[in-house]
């Protein structure tokens, strides 16, 4: 081994990604069908944000020069899982369990692959056979703790925890999964302490970042709830999450037949407004509980730009919207209540487009908010010059409202919610 891969390669250890990267490609520029130097580009890139694309070239060029290497198609696969190419990384981690079946890197490679799939059960046995194989995977040891957490199996996720922390407690990874399982038990203040640890060691992990600004707002009893309804939804699979909401969805309407005979129509309008509750506060909750962090002087320093945004945009939205309807419905004022409804329809886009991985996302959902806040600016603007209510205005208040239920359905789409920088 020559002194520049040495170097290279510890480097890519000790974590410093960009100088490994330039150290392995200036390897190249000499060697270049040397595959083990693509491979360890790969692994270099694919740690970097944005750089899973540029990852699975190197690793295709390592497979290329070396077809026969399963590592490289395990490491292929967890590459592909990345991209959310799920079913490509199954295959490509079958493939390398086909060539070595005795390889623990493998069988973690398709637990992660099954996890992109949500296929929790699935998981759980491939990490199983992995630690069997080799007990001390952390890659399968730290899978098998959230997939049985995901599945709701709160007593061996906890103890996978303990074990995890008693073996190595100075591993990010293991207060990591120690939070997220404090926090499913509803003890954000445990779960706090554990994120804070992973992001002590490590202070890079964005998914600590994540889970302290969870438990932040989880000092919140209204989003305690939320969290609840999160975890108890994971256990699904996509259909079944679906069948989930479609069959609420389906009892909702059966429902609204007898509560009319029995209660009249105030019975019926309680019950679609306990539904669109539902709705509004799955996809607002985030949100809120962005606005109440930005409210706490120390814990908002968690907190993202574009978080800051989102909580703000929230929070004012429904402080300035909802007294602003309600003037406009109970007062003869009426511009008020296009203005109202504009804020409080607004709220819906603004929460997929400010709180989105997705480029694209943000673009589609970008453009719905600025529809909105047109619609409600000119319907105001017709009516307050008119003197009365319009044709028009009405026709622009019903499209606000449309359109912003309409982003409630895109926000369901994968490829308008997930990270599609690469």
């Amino acid at each position: 081994m020559s002194s520049e891969l040495s170097h290279g390669l510890l480097l890519l250890e000790q974590g410093r990604l960009e100088d490994a990267e330039s150290c392995f490609i200036g390897l190249l520029a000499r060697e270049p069908e040397n595959d083990f130097v693509h491979s360890r580009l790969a692994v270099c890139r694919m740690q970097q944000p944005g750089r899973k694309k540029d990852a699975l070239e190197s690793i295709e060029n390592a497979i290329q020069l070396r077809p026969d290497d399963d590592y490289y198609h395990g490491l292929k696969s967890l590459i592909l899982s990345g991209l959310y190419r799920s079913k490509e990384a199954l295959e490509s981690a079958d493939l390398a369990i086909s060539m070595n079946p005795d390889s623990s890197f493998n069988y973690g490679a398709k637990a992660a692959a099954l996890c992109e799939l949500h296929r929790w059960a699935e998981a759980e046995e491939n990490c199983r056979v992995a630690l069997s194989i080799d007990p001390y995977d952390s890659n399968a040891s730290h899978i098998l703790t959230n997939v049985l957490r995901l599945q709701g199996k709160s007593d061996e996720n906890q103890l996978a925890v303990d074990v995890q922390l008693s073996e190595n407690p100075e591993s990010a990874y293991a207060h990591l999964n120690a939070g997220w399982a404090a926090l499913q038990k509803r003890d954000h203040r445990k779960a706090e302490e554990h994120f804070r640890e992973a992001l002590r060691l490590d202070s890079s992990m964005d998914s600590a970042r994540t889970g302290l600004i969870e438990s932040f707002k989880a000092r919140s009893w209204f989003y305690r709830m939320y969290l609840s309804y999160c975890f108890f939804m994971q256990r699904f699979t996509g259909k079944g999450q679906w069948g989930i909401i479609i069959g609420a969805y389906i009892a909702y309407q059966l429902l609204r037949v007898p509560l009319r005979q029995i209660g009249g129509k105030w019975a019926e309008f309680t019950l679609i407004g306990l539904w669109l509750t539902l709705i509004l506060w799955i996809w607002l909750a985030p949100g809120i509980g962005n606005f109440l962090i930005c409210l706490d002087r120390s814990a908002r320093r968690a907190l993202l730009k574009s978080e800051v945004i989102h909580g703000l945009w929230i929070g004012i939205s429904l402080i300035v919207g909802i007294p602003l309807l309600a003037y406009g419905i109970l007062r003869p004022y009426i511009p008020f209540t296009p203005l109202g409804a504009m804020f409080l329809a607004s709220t819906i886009p603004a929460t997929m487009t400010f709180s989105n991985e997705s480029r694209k996302g943000r673009l589609v959902f970008g453009g719905i908010l600025a529809l909105v806040l047109g619609c409600g600016i000119v319907s105001s603007a017709i009516i307050f010059s008119a003197g009365v209510n319009t044709e028009r205005a009405e026709n622009l208040l019903v499209t606000m409202i449309v359109v912003s239920a309409l982003s409630t359905w895109l926000g369901n789409v994968p490829a308008l919610r997930r990270d599609d920088s690469g």
